[in-house]
C-alpha cells in the first residue's frame, strides 16, 4: 500500500512540475480559471497549487536576477 501512495505522490509532483515548466501563467489562467464553474476552479487549482507556487517562484527569481 505504501508503494501505491509513493507512486501517486510522484505522479502528482510530476504533473505539477511539467505544468509549471511548459505552460506560462497566462495559459494556466486560461486553462484553469477562465470558463470554469466555482467547484471546478477550486478542484483544479487545489490540484495544481504546487504548479502555481513554482510558477510564482520562477517569476520572482527572474525579476530579482534581471
Amino acid at each position: 500500500m505504501k508503494i501505491v501512495i509513493i507512486i501517486l505522490a510522484c505522479l502528482y509532483l510530476a504533473f505539477n512540475i511539467v505544468t509549471a515548466k511548459y505552460l506560462d501563467r497566462h495559459e494556466m489562467k486560461r486553462r484553469y480559471i477562465d470558463g470554469q464553474c466555482v467547484v471546478g476552479k477550486i478542484a483544479v487549482n487545489t490540484f495544481y497549487a504546487p504548479a502555481w507556487l513554482l510558477k510564482g517562484i520562477r517569476i520572482i527569481v527572474n525579476l530579482l536576477v534581471k
